[in-house]
């Protein structure tokens, strides 16, 4: 049954979804650059680092660039995983699914900022949860969104890349702490390298539910949670203070707070920025008896601490204390940077390649592509010549045709992919070549589009598509049009390099008697093979468009 002739319309341009309400804290920069300065700010890769935190979910979006990072924009969400979850050992539906909408929103304003990739790592909450997979599986299928669970020790080793990156640690035996909701970790470092480190079941979420059952907590519930947290940390405490640290260094939520009220006790407001602010001992020590007498309602008022920690804030106020006791520091430095900041320097570090290919090619969708070329190791020449010949009978073509840019843009990447399943098999590459594209993560491609360029590449050879392929039939109607259309296009232009030596420089066509000739210019070469193949291979272009071509080489001068 002869196919008919196809006029699709052009594909829809992509949409943006709407964002919902979600309290950010831009971070904008203020750069002026020009010329090859202004292209490779703006042609700079964007990654997101999303931390899913035992109390928090935070997100930063970054520019990166020459190895290093700028922050574009954070977002936060007090989400609380870990609350009833790290006693009963399940995330409860109601939380998870609040956790899910919260990663859902913060994707979407990822995308939208152009960042690709979008980094997830959760830790203690999501770890320890015996649905913490369920949770994890739930965010793949009903977002795309991949998170990596990391342990104690990932997390501890990210921390303080982010710290060293951020504070100057030279000449310095730096000892940094975080306070998460679910643990605590402890990394010692002799300059910028990390000497020793520990992560310990110490968050704030988990010591405050088994602790402190009163508000304010009463004084046998206070001694208790002293009890316990220092005979978990003295070992700590004796390995520490052998090494003789110099410098203390405080992240996460519950120490800045700490550092918030205690500029705020001194100078009535708390500081719009906290980076690198000193805590000292003796203002924790003024501040911690106001939190501890205070019940929730009243703590809420003082200046600096955000409303949904004011159940939290007394275990960290006392946790904080005997830190600081227990490691003999008279002071401890915020720090900004945290685990999402070490989230994007693990992938700098370990992406150099494609921080660099992000400088010279912008688009997200034309570097994945490139990107799976090469590491396919399809031949390059090949490939480009029969993506230059394809986008050339395009063009040609458009009044006959009528596809548009979107349509140009999938016809010239399926024919830079055609050949990838070559790595797999030179025996029936073309159906590899389907596999690979449609399985190979490609990012920037909706499922459709994908599907369309992996048809494309399939039938680049062998017999032509039918409406009752099977390939097509995960395609809707308008795409499944489109693809038999694009698959004419690449099996002329893949003909047309039979030899595989770019025999063919140009093309010019012409309308002769309700015929298309296409005059091929080998600049003298002999092109005899390319043209029969070409010829053999036009029965489909014939059926889509309801004209013949015929070819011929151009006459020699």
């Amino acid at each position: 049954m002869a196919l008919p002739i196809l006029r699709p319309a052009p594909l829809r341009k992509r949409t943006r979804p709407v964002i919902g309400s979600l309290r950010l804290v831009p971070r904008p920069a203020r750069i002026s650059a020009s010329g090859n300065g202004a292209r490779a700010i703006a042609n700079a890769m964007k990654i997101a680092a999303i931390d899913i935190g035992s109390n928090s979910i935070h997100m930063v979006t970054a520019r990166v660039r020459s190895g290093d990072f700028e922050i574009l924009d954070r977002a936060k969400e007090m989400v609380g995983l870990a609350r009833g979850t790290l006693t009963s050992g399940h995330l409860s539906p109601e939380t998870m699914e609040f956790g899910l909408k919260t990663l859902g929103t913060f994707k979407r304003l990822a995308e939208r900022q152009g960042a690709d990739p979008i980094l997830a790592v959760a830790t203690s909450a999501v770890r320890e949860a015996a649905n913490g997979g369920e949770f994890v599986l739930q965010a793949w299928e009903r977002l795309g969104l991949h998170i990596d669970v990391i342990t104690g020790a990932q997390e501890a080793r990210l921390i303080f890349a982010a710290a060293r990156h951020a504070i100057d640690f030279r000449g310095h035996r730096p000892v940094v702490v975080d306070i998460g909701g679910g643990s605590i970790e402890i990394v010692l470092g002799e300059g910028n390298k990390i000497r020793w480190q520990k992560s310990l079941k110490l968050g704030v979420v988990r010591l405050t539910e088994r602790f402190f059952k009163s508000d304010p907590p009463k004084a046998g519930e206070i001694a208790a949670f002293k009890a316990y947290v220092r005979e978990k940390l003295d070992p700590v405490f004796d390995h520490i203070r052998q090494a003789r640290p110099t410098l203390m260094v405080g992240t996460s939520g519950t120490l800045l707070t700490l550092t918030a009220m205690a500029a705020a006790m001194r100078t009535g407001a708390p500081p719009h920025k906290i980076h690198n602010y000193i805590l000292e001992r003796k203002a924790l020590a003024e501040i911690t008896p106001n939190i501890m007498e205070s019940r929730a309602r009243e703590r809420a008022r003082i200046p600096g601490l955000e409303r949904r920690r004011v159940d939290l804030i007394p275990a960290g106020a006392l946790l904080a204390t005997i830190l600081l006791d227990g490691l003999r520091c008279e002071e401890m430095r915020a720090c900004e940077f945290a685990l999402r900041e070490g989230i994007l320097l693990d992938f700098i570090d370990h992406h150099h390649r494609d921080v660099r290919a992000a400088e010279h090619v912008p688009s997200i969708r034309r570097r994945s592509v490139l990107g799976m070329a090469s590491r396919f190791q399809a031949e390059p020449g090949h490939g480009q010549q029969v993506a230059r010949l394809a986008l050339s009978l395009f063009d040609s073509t458009r009044a006959i045709h009528r596809l548009g840019a979107d349509a140009r843009e999938l016809l010239e990447y399926a024919a830079l992919l055609h050949d990838v399943g070559l790595y797999v098999s030179h025996s029936g590459h073309h159906r590899h070549s389907h596999y690979l594209i449609t399985q190979g993560e490609l990012r920037g491609f909706d499922p459709q589009e994908l599907q369309v360029m992996a048809v494309v590449a399939r039938f680049h050879k062998g017999a032509p598509p039918k409406m009752s392929s099977l390939e097509l039939q995960g395609l809707d109607p308008r795409h499944r049009k489109l693809a038999v259309a694009l698959s004419a296009f690449l099996r002329v232009a893949d003909g047309l390099d039979r030899t595989h030596h770019g025999v063919v420089r140009g093309l010019r066509l012409g309308r002769s008697n309700g015929k298309l000739e296409l005059v091929v210019d080998s600049a003298g070469r002999d092109a005899e093979l390319e043209l029969w193949a070409a010829q053999r291979k036009s029965e489909l272009w014939e059926k889509c468009f309801g004209l013949e071509l015929y070819f011929r080489a151009k006459a020699s001068n």
